[in-house]
């Protein structure tokens, strides 16, 4: 994914604005005004002795290197109507290098902007022990256009922060996360720390883990947590996690915890990893405490954890009430699980009600299987799904039981027709009335019809098209074609109005099997 860097042209003092623009240079000087570029300040001490005004602009030179930690505070804060800005000028980025400690940090300084820089460590495992850019209690904070690596822990951190955006944002190199959005709700029943989080367009590249990190995961790519009402899109999560210290619980490629109202969509999350004895490394995971959230029309693949993770770890708030539709999971589960993985504390939590309907689950690896399934929950649904799988649907030889399976399409690459213990999908209908509506098989055993599944050629989120995912249209003749069940109908479950292609569903009479609708009507 190509992060585009849109330059801003820097803005002089002026009475009509009334706002002042300070210059840094490294060929400044400052005793000067900074008020002109000509008079520019030379170093980031200059900056944290003085106190900005609403409206104000702190530009650096582009090219330019500045290294110490740039301090922000509530007297630097702005207005909704004039914010404080700290960006570039000129050609291409500044460089603020932090060296062993954080490059930039801004605390209860609310209406802040902070774009089209590049802030460096000196390296997660080579002196760094801190974030890159760390925002603590500021409200209406803006983060776009940043390049972050080379720190110990996150490349961004934000904590206790209402109304953020945090949009094209290349994350990489760094510890325990690319972007690290965190709270105090841990063990609160009820109250969330964020509000209306934003984060776009953004990539987390190669954030190995936290070599101080000895009793916990680490090297997670985009990780939010104590969040009410959030949205990620359009975001890119890979090759994290593959340097992580732990031997027990994984890093994630994008996932939240104690959130509700969430909505993860239109991302891609592949080749992450974990420690090869340890849990996780998957692609996507609503865990401990998430509630009434969706992922929705994300592609995970080549995950050695589980595409789709549903998790509770034991979290104070229920888990409860979500939904994964239209997503396509190809060849993930590498050695944890597979395509999707279910899991909860033996111990502590709530974990319940989950739909599950229209995702496309593909595993062609050797004993690739679509379901991880460490225990049974209640209210755990699955509708219009297609799973191809290699052996075993369900991994580790556990038992579907009260959870619901309609209208689901089953393919086993194999060429084994058994079925969970039973001679084929309808026996096991017979025996467990799943796939049964009103004593009417619902379920299908059938070869997809898929135009070429187990080819990804989606590299980038925005381009989540008709072109690039064609591997996964259904054919002229597909059994998936008209296949599905109207969810609103049979269930009062609103089905959502278009496919993970932006198709409007249905396209036909009928709705369809899987993530990808059928438009050649």
């Amino acid at each position: 994914m190509t992060l585009a860097l849109v330059g801003l042209p820097a803005c002089e003092d002026s009475a009509d604005t009334g706002h002042t623009s300070y210059f840094i240079s490294s060929e400044g000087d400052d005793r000067n005004s900074g008020k002109t570029e000509g008079q520019a300040w030379k170093s980031i001490e200059k900056i944290n002795q003085t106190d900005f005004s609403p409206g104000d602009e702190i530009l650096l030179r582009g090219g330019d290197i500045f290294t110490g930690t740039i301090e922000l505070s509530a007297e630097d804060g702005g207005t909704p109507e004039k914010r404080v800005r700290l960006a570039s000028y000129g050609e291409g980025r500044a460089i603020v290098n932090g060296l062993n400690r954080e490059g930039i940090i801004a605390d209860s300084c609310n209406h802040l902007t902070i774009e089209l820089l590049e802030v460096t460590g000196s390296g997660r495992s080579s002196g760094n022990v801190a974030d890159g850019v760390l925002v603590r209690q500021c409200d209406a904070v803006i983060l776009d256009q940043l390049d972050v690596q080379g720190f110990q822990h996150s490349g961004v951190r934000l904590h206790q922060c209402n109304d953020a955006r945090i949009t094209h944002v290349y994350a990489h190199e760094n510890g325990f996360a690319g972007i690290h959005v965190t709270g105090t709700t841990m063990g609160d029943p009820v109250n969330y720390d964020n509000h209306n989080l934003y984060i776009g367009y953004c990539v987390a590249e190669n954030n190995p883990g936290d070599p101080t990190v000895l009793e916990n995961h680490s090297g997670n790519g985009i990780l939010a947590s104590s969040v009410k009402n959030g949205i990620i899109e359009y975001c890119e999560a890979f090759n994290n996690g593959w340097d992580m210290v732990w031997t027990g619980n994984g890093p994630v490629g994008i996932w939240i915890w104690d959130c509700t109202g969430f909505t993860i969509q239109y991302c891609i999350a592949h080749h992450n990893r974990t420690n090869p004895v340890a849990a996780d490394g998957g692609g996507f995971d609503f865990d401990g405490g998430v509630s009434n959230s969706t992922i929705q029309y994300c592609i995970s693949h080549h995950n050695e954890g589980a595409g789709f993770g549903l998790y509770e770890f034991g979290a104070a708030k229920p888990w409860e009430n979500n939904t994964v539709r239209y997503n396509i999971s190809m060849n993930d589960g590498k050695i944890n699980g597979g395509s999707v993985g279910i899991w909860k504390n033996d111990l502590r939590g709530i974990m319940r009600n989950c739909q599950i309907y229209n995702n496309t689950f593909y595993n062609s690896q050797q004993e690739g299987s679509n379901i991880w399934l460490y225990d049974n929950y209640p209210g755990y649904r699955f509708f219009n799904n297609i799973f191809v799988y290699q052996g075993a649907l369900v991994s580790g030889g556990k038992s579907i039981r009260d959870e619901t399976f309609l209208g689901n399409l089953y393919w086993n690459l194999s060429g084994d027709v058994s079925f969970l213990g039973h001679k084929d999908l309808q026996a096991w209908a017979s025996a467990t009335g799943k796939e049964m509506l009103d004593d009417v098989f619902v379920g299908i055993y059938n070869e997809p019809q898929l135009a070429r599944a187990g080819v990804m050629e989606v590299t980038d989120p925005q381009l989540i098209d008709q072109d690039h995912l064609s591997g996964y249209l259904p054919m002229d003749g597909s059994p998936l074609i008209e296949g599905g069940l109207n969810l609103r109908e049979l269930f009062q479950l609103d089905p959502g109005a278009r496919d993970i292609l932006d198709t409007p569903i249905p396209a036909g009479e009928k709705f369809d099997i899987g993530a990808v609708e059928y438009n050649n009507y």
